[in-house]
């Protein structure tokens, strides 16, 4: 499983953009972390340690911190901004009352030594990874025996109708919008890893916009623009093909109220180590934390 259209320098550069306008498009990003976080709810497992891997500026790690206070939590995420707005915003809210660290860091290469970790996570930040397998291998690498990986990440569904509204204008453009993966291609590379009990299951959402400028303004509100595509220029959308795009997206995919609709769908995934039943009484040693 692997995408040749994400470039993780310009991933990086675009979320490090967004970081100031991410927290006021987020409204989705903190559903699907919540509704993750509830995946949980089944077990009385308690980590010691904790990674949250694209933490961004840190709604779910404020949710693993609450959830988990005695545990060590490893923020990390490819955009400095990102981080900064995370320490220092959760520091004026007392959220980072435990044992919080944060680092810049690659989710492709992570910098901490194999099974170093309780709890490996990530929220919807595997979509923007060039090679999605890898990063799942990666948490499995880091992942200590007995412990848990949880992930979200975006499925097939996403941006649907987008995709087709620019397919209607050209064929090439439909690839303005990144292939997110289906429900069972995100299982088979899953049950690929050495892990016990992987589980995968899905949400779609459907929501609405004024018009289709909005949902592109939103997009790039989140970093979640073509910009991070590889081989794109920078820029969300040319204007000619926005002036294009919305009469179309509207003819093909209006509520008949002069809305528009679009359709989010989240795929969450879960594995164990092995030894699900552990009681993680002691704490595991990890690698220092990168610079």
């Amino acid at each position: 499983m692997q995408d040749d259209h994400i470039s993780s320098s310009k991933v990086r550069r675009a979320f490090g953009r967004s970081a100031a306008s991410y927290d006021g498009h987020a409204v989705l990003q903190r559903e699907v972390a919540d509704r993750l976080l509830a995946h949980m709810e089944f077990t009385k497992f308690r980590p010691k340690t904790i990674l949250d891997i694209g933490s961004g500026t840190g709604y779910f790690t404020s949710l693993l911190r609450r959830r988990f206070r005695r545990a060590t939590v490893h923020a990390i995420d490819i955009a400095m901004p990102m981080l900064t707005l995370a320490r220092q915003g959760g520091a004026k809210r007392g959220l980072w009352s435990g044992k919080t660290l944060f680092a810049q860091a690659d989710s492709l290469d992570l910098p901490y030594r194999d099974g170093g970790f309780d709890l490996v996570c990530s929220n919807l930040a595997m979509q923007w990874v060039a090679e999605p397998g890898r990063m799942l291998a990666e948490m499995r690498r880091v992942l200590a025996p007995g412990g848990l990986m949880i992930f979200s990440t975006f499925g097939r569904r996403t941006l649907a109708e987008l995709r087709q509204s620019l397919a209607s204008i050209h064929p090439s453009k439909a690839g303005l919008v990144l292939p997110f993966p289906d429900v069972t291609t995100l299982g088979n590379s899953l049950m690929e890893l050495p892990v016990e009990l992987p589980v995968t299951d899905s949400d779609v959402f459907t929501l609405s916009y004024p018009n289709a400028m909005a949902l592109l303004r939103e997009l790039k509100g989140l970093g979640a623009s073509a910009s991070a595509i590889a081989h794109r220029p920078g820029g969300l959308y040319g204007r000619a093909l926005i002036r294009q795009l919305e009469p179309i997206y509207q003819a093909e995919h209006g509520m008949g109220d002069g809305r528009i609709r679009a359709t989010f769908e989240a795929l969450y995934g879960q594995a164990w180590h092995a030894e699900q039943s552990k009681s993680f009484e002691r704490v595991i040693p990890i690698a220092p934390e990168p610079v």
